[in-house]
């Protein structure tokens, strides 16, 4: 990262810290309980009325046992730990038909705020912000306890002890169509909500095969309809898509680089406690650009239960994160990360280097003939993310979010010739800078307005020296995002909500070749777009119904485009609903392939723009049905689906045969049927999935037929058994998908042009297809609770258990030294085994 880019990141993240304020040191015990909820990860109950007119001195040190003791002695007040998290406060002579209770989520054994509690017709309560209540016992038996999501429970009065809280847990009622389904998906943390998207929390997730650690990427693609080619989380298709047709959205920012070590760990630090909502289909209308999947990544939740900070190592890499308080209205989120890889090479390392760097410049693909030359390598990564949030008055508040990725490759070459030896170093660069800046209120009506601002810097720079023939190519792909947003949501009332918003967007991308030998095309491109939106949800007893329409204007291709999107959601019964998705969407990015080597080969693909010419505004629509029943445990999901895409150019495809210099325009058609069956008991969770899809190409002019399309994955069956009791947790799992399609040679033996140059003849382009790749993961991890104010988790996965060696990529080239055709073969990750240990300071 160059010099100037840090100092534009230090300062941005400078000018959030400069007015934070500590609090004074005579305090009301509210203060005091706020902080050290925040500082040690623990709640406290009590009765505001209790502790009105406590006061301290100062906020207690120690473990937390320490600080409740000087608390009491302090206060006079009693303080009764009912578990490792929850404190009551209690008057010191508390009046024994006073009784209180905490409600938690049945399933993810959250609190649940502001329920209703009835006891008999006269006496009714509500649960505070952190799911506590109390109240004074009567002549009725039973309390009734209500909350919108939740099934009503009864609670005979006898179960409540006069000494404590008692805990009570709710289940969701699923037949809130617009909240989440009550049983996880695949593992806890991951719910599929009633808009037909996957919620995926990563501080509540569970493990997975072949996972140290909830990588948001890697878990997207255990999802029914997801699937990557290459095993990379840089290129995940969604129902037949290409990566760069997915839009990936962090706090609002758009993500233009999603992967480390070249795409087989995910650019973001998955300890930090985030959500996720993956889109299939029928996104919301305020989300463009994209015509696959849609994915939006947040931080920084709402509740308070995320104060903590935590430090971990595997074998790739070392990272921490901490979340706090400065005051009480200032939160703020950092973290960062780095890789090891530079100062020691670990058994995982050298698998990620042998898989992600086999055939490309780095051992050697370009150069036919023998060259007695050494090369070392110096590969390192690392992201930094910050957050704050402050509150201002009572219904507004102002946050900013910044997030830096970097990855770095040095290769170190050397050659002895007659004059001497010669070094050269070639190298290559690949980062993104970004930040935003939000500032949202809420209105008396219970109206919400939300104003954004953001600003992306992406690059991938490489400066690549051919030792043997003293060439030099540099190369750069630049993009610089920056625009502005207005959301507003309107209440309605309780079965009816709409939200508005305009959007404006200004993106600049460049494109540089600069190479010593023969001249290259460079280009510059802008565009300046608009949109305007409008979404309606609405739901009566078992209908749901959400409608929305985005209206595009691309100023500089003078273009507009409307896209409308829904769904419709019928429960049958409490047990059985039906779907029913559609979308029209739009994109004016895209990633093209114009040379294999570009970037050493490992990145080979660069972003650019619509120009309304060769590279058209890209177009899809999209239509899917839906069927989830769910009892006892067991979960049927069933979801038919077809999708056109048009406006796709063929040098965004990746064509590798006789195509792949062609630059034409065309569109595809993709249909299938992706289910899950999955059983859940007690600690275990059992679940296998399937995907069927039908993916084929049409382009007029590079051959008279439909093909098949370079992302068909015909079939993919994934399996997983998972036991999870939080404290132990093991994961075995299996994934088999169908071999992915190429074009043989029609003979082994080349064939001459007119000048004489050999060249390949091709089949039919895709008519060949590789063997099944089969692949089984396990992962096991442990926690232990070291003290009051911390805690440890390790763990061990392993990916490719039975280190099958499968081709997933197969090309051919002509090695121009003995004019031969040379068959170039990427092999899958071998066996691979990773381990982390991670402290938790509560």
């Amino acid at each position: 990262m160059s010099k100037k880019a840090l100092l534009l990141y230090v300062l941005f993240l400078t000018c959030c810290v400069a007015n934070a304020q500590q609090a004074g040191t005579r305090i009301s015990l509210r203060e005091a309980l706020q902080s050290i909820e925040s500082r040690y990860h623990i709640k406290f109950n009590y009765i505001e009325h209790d502790i009105a007119n406590a006061t301290v001195s100062a906020i207690p040190q120690g473990s937390t046992q320490e600080i409740i003791a000087k608390l009491a002695l302090e206060t006079g007040l009693f303080f009764n730990r009912v578990s490792d998290h929850y404190i009551v406060i209690k008057p010191a002579k508390v009046k024994s038909s006073q009784l209180c209770g905490l409600l938690l989520d049945a399933d993810t054994k959250e609190p649940i705020p502001f329920a209703t509690i009835a006891l008999g017709p006269k006496q009714s309560t509500q649960s505070d912000a952190e799911g506590r209540f109390c109240f004074f016992s009567s002549n009725d038996k039973n309390l009734h306890i209500s909350h919108v999501g939740y099934k009503d429970k009864m609670v005979a009065l006898s179960n409540f002890s006069k000494e404590g809280t008692t805990t009570i847990e709710l289940s969701v009622h699923i037949a809130q169509l617009s909240e989440v389904q009550i049983m996880h998906l695949l593992t806890r943390g991951i719910r599929k909500g009633g808009d037909g998207s996957y919620k995926i929390e990563s501080k509540n997730t569970g493990i997975l095969p072949g996972m140290t650690e909830p990588d948001v990427f890697q878990t997207i693609q255990q999802l029914p309809g997801a699937v990557s080619l290459d095993e990379t989380v840089s290129n995940i298709s969604f129902r037949g898509g290409t990566h760069d047709q997915n839009l990936f959205l962090w706090n609002g920012i758009r993500l233009y680089q999603t992967g480390h070590f070249f795409g087989l760990i995910s650019a973001l630090n998955p300890n930090l406690s985030q959500s996720f909502t993956v889109y299939k289909n029928a996104s919301p209308a305020q989300y463009g650009q994209a015509v696959s999947g849609t994915v939006i990544i947040e931080t920084l939740p709402e509740s308070g239960d995320f104060y903590e900070s935590s430090l971990g190592v595997n074998m790739l890499n070392v990272d921490f994160n901490t979340s706090f308080k400065t005051s009480e209205k200032a939160d703020w989120q950092f973290s960062a990360r780095r890789s090891i890889t530079d100062y020691f090479a670990s058994p995982t390392y050298k698998s990620y280097f042998k898989r992600i760097f086999q055939n490309t410049k780095i051992t050697n693909l370009f150069i036919d003939e023998d060259v007695n030359y050494k090369s070392s390598e110096d590969f390192y990564f690392y992201d930094i993310t910050g957050q704050y949030r402050q509150k201002i008055g009572k219904r507004s508040e102002l946050r900013i979010n910044s997030i830096l990725i970097s990855n770095a490759l040095n290769v170190n070459q050397s050659i002895a010739d007659n004059n001497g030896p010669i070094n050269e170093k070639s190298k290559l660069d690949q980062q993104t800078i970004a930040g935003n800046a939000c500032f949202s209120t809420k209105w008396e009506s219970g109206d919400a307005t939300e104003l954004t601002l953001h600003y992306t810097n992406y690059s991938i720079d490489s400066r690549d020296m051919f030792i043997e023939s003293n060439r030099i190519l540099k190369q750069e792909n630049r993009i610089l995002d920056k625009g502005l947003g207005i959301h507003h949501s309107i209440a309605g009332s309780k079965n009816f909500s709409l939200q508005l918003g305009y959007q404006l967007n200004h993106t600049n991308i460049d494109n540089t070749n600069n190479d010593n030998t023969f001249k290259l095309q460079n280009s510059k491109e802008h565009l300046l777009s608009h949109a305007v939106y409008a979404q309606a949800d609405t739901n009566y007893k078992q209908f749901f119904l959400t409608a929305g329409i985005r209206q595009n204007y691309f100023q500089t291709l003078r273009t507009f485009r409307t896209e409308p999107r829904f769904l419709i959601r019928y429960n049958l019964t409490e047990d059985f609903a039906l779907e029913l998705q559609g979308e029209m969407k739009s994109q004016t990015t895209q990633q093209i392939v114009d040379f294999q080597e570009n970037f050493f080969g490992l990145e080979k693909r660069r972003w650019t723009l619509s120009n309304g010419d060769n590279l058209p505004v890209t177009k899809s629509s999209q239509l899917s049905f839906a069927a989830n029943f769910q009892k006892r445990k067991w979960l049927f999901t069933a979801e038919p689906f077809i999708k056109k895409v048009s406006g796709i150019n063929s040098i965004s495809k990746g064509f590798q045969g006789q195509f792949e210099f062609a630059n034409t325009l065309g569109k595809y058609t993709v249909y299938g049927i992706e289910t899950l069956v999955q059983k859940q008991w007690r600690n275990f969770t059992g679940w296998v999935t399937y995907q069927y899809n039908n993916n084929e190409y049409e382009f007029d002019r590079l051959h008279d037929q439909d093909f098949t399309s370079n992302q068909e994955v015909p079939h993919a069956v994934r399996s997983g058994f998972i036991f999870d009791n939080k404290r132990w947790q093991f994961a075995l799992g299996g994934s088999w998908m169908s071999g992915r399609f190429y074009t043989q040679p029609a003979s082994r033996v080349p064939e001459f042009d007119e000048n004489q140059n050999p060249m390949i003849v091709y089949r039919n382009p895709n008519s060949s297809q590789l063997n099944d790749y089969l692949q089984l993961n396990a992962s096991i991890s442990f926690t232990s609770k070291l003290s009051d104010k911390m805690k440890c988790k390790a763990g061990i996965s392993v990916q490719n258990l039975l280190d099958s060696s499968e081709t997933i990529n197969r090309s051919y080239r002509i090695n121009s030294q003995n004019s031969t055709i040379e068959e170039v073969n990427i092999n899958a990750l071998e066996n691979t085994f990773n381990a982390f240990v991670r402290v938790y300071f509560l």
